[in-house]
């Protein structure tokens, strides 16, 4: 295998969203949450990441770059393919990719999503 994972490898998938890519990723919440449970401690984080993506597809929530919604979708896209660069029927292993594509785009994105919580505070309290 001679990809590894690391903000290139993120930047370049990112490149290649499109909006029917979030269309795809919205679609598929229930199953990319169902296999982050396996993963549980993304699972506040992956809820903020698909409330993004909600509110900007509904132009709720504009105030995020592109590239951070195509990171986004990447990552989650990424959760749904079993056959990723570490495959998921290798026991444990398989979802260390997973995490790791999660971790890093959280960390790529991170101050634009501490601002779409701060605006989803103020704007939508639940």
């Amino acid at each position: 295998m001679n990809k590894k994972i690391d903000k290139r490898y993120v930047k370049e998938n990112r490149d290649k969203i499109d909006d029917q890519d979030v269309d795809k990723a919205l679609s598929n919440e229930d199953k990319i949450k169902e296999k982050l449970s396996i993963l549980g401690k993304f699972k506040e984080q992956v809820s903020l990441l698909f409330a993004m993506l909600k509110d900007y597809k509904n132009k709720t929530y504009r105030e995020v770059p592109w590239q951070s919604i195509a990171a986004v979708t990447f990552a989650l896209l990424y959760l749904l393919n079993p056959l990723d660069l570490v495959p998921d029927f290798i026991p444990i292993i398989g979802y260390l990719d997973d995490a790791s594509i999660i971790g890093l785009t959280l960390k790529m994105i991170s101050e634009d999503l501490e601002a779409y919580k701060v605006w989803k505070e103020k704007n939508h309290p639940d």
